[in-house]
């Protein structure tokens, strides 16, 4: 195994003791605004790898908060809670920084994803900086499905589209256009318009830490839009041959590892900015 590798949970595992502490927190917000951007339910729904009923074109999804549901697996508007399932010598590394937040809850921070929209006086801002040409691309794209969600486009295969990794002060940013057909509210409070654009914040992921599988679920549905299976593909009831898996395994497992900011020097970032500070030193001397 590498150094972590990502799946999703079973129904039956969502229904388990370690799922049941999570009451123990009030207000708990278990979907990010990326998420929502990309289809992602509202309730934080997530696929499991669970068959319906031993159904090959139904996937049993649920919610933190419990409460089964079903879909088809080639919807695309429900939301990925990815598992890292790490190697042990990461885990024993993880075990270092881990905080409690409940009597059997522990929490980490590991690895980083786009989650929150930025306010909207950021928004302005950063539209400047884009149009202007100076947010500074780290290198780094995400890839997410451009299909809409409608019902048609469940028969639409995946349709990968780039999205670039910006900095600016340190900081990092995705500029993504909505996926929805209709609006949702945000973290902010903002209600989305169809087709707009908006800056989403990279962030250090959150995990819960499973002591006894000794594996990370994240805290919150990272991402939605994924579709289990393509079109009437039927799930054999193995997880590691399903699109889904492909998806983590190809772009999110990618994605989640850290870009290395690599900011503009603010004095040597061309000729005409040394000339500057050639002057500025020695040229009153002469």
């Amino acid at each position: 195994m590498d150094e972590f590798d990502l799946t999703i949970l079973t129904y039956q595992e969502t229904k388990s003791d370690f799922f049941k502490d999570f009451k123990e927190l009030e207000n708990l917000n278990v979907v990010t605004d990326l998420a929502l951007l990309r289809d992602a339910n509202e309730n934080g729904i997530f696929w499991t790898s669970s068959p319906f009923l031993g159904s090959t074109l139904f996937i049993v999804t649920n919610t933190k908060g419990g409460g089964g549901y079903f879909n088809r697996s080639s919807t695309r508007g429900i939301g990925i809670l990815p598992v890292l399932v790490s190697s042990s010598t990461l885990w024993e590394q993880l075990l270092k920084s881990k905080i409690k937040i409940g009597s059997h809850l522990y929490q980490v921070s590991f690895l980083e994803y786009p989650q929150d929209v930025a306010n909207i006086q950021e928004q302005v801002f950063l539209k400047g900086k884009l149009d202007a040409n100076e947010l500074l691309p780290t290198g780094k794209v995400y890839t997410f499905d451009s299909a809409t969600f409608e019902a048609e486009s469940e028969y639409v295969s995946f349709q990968g589209k780039k999205y670039p990794e910006y900095s600016y002060k340190n900081k990092k940013y995705i500029y993504v256009d909505t996926n929805r057909y209709n609006s949702v509210y945000l973290s902010s409070g903002y209600e989305t318009t169809m087709g707009e654009n908006l800056f989403i914040k990279v962030e250090p992921v959150l995990w819960w830490m499973d002591m006894e599988k000794e594996r990370l679920i994240s805290t919150k549905v990272l991402l939605g839009g994924i579709q289990f299976q393509g079109g009437e593909e039927a799930y054999d009831h193995n997880f590691r041959r399903t699109f889904l898996q492909y998806y983590l395994d190809t772009y999110m497992k990618r994605d989640l590892r850290p870009s290395v900011i690599k900011e503009k020097s603010e004095i040597f970032d061309s000729s005409e900015s040394l000339k500057r500070l050639i002057y500025k030193n020695y040229g009153k001397r002469r």
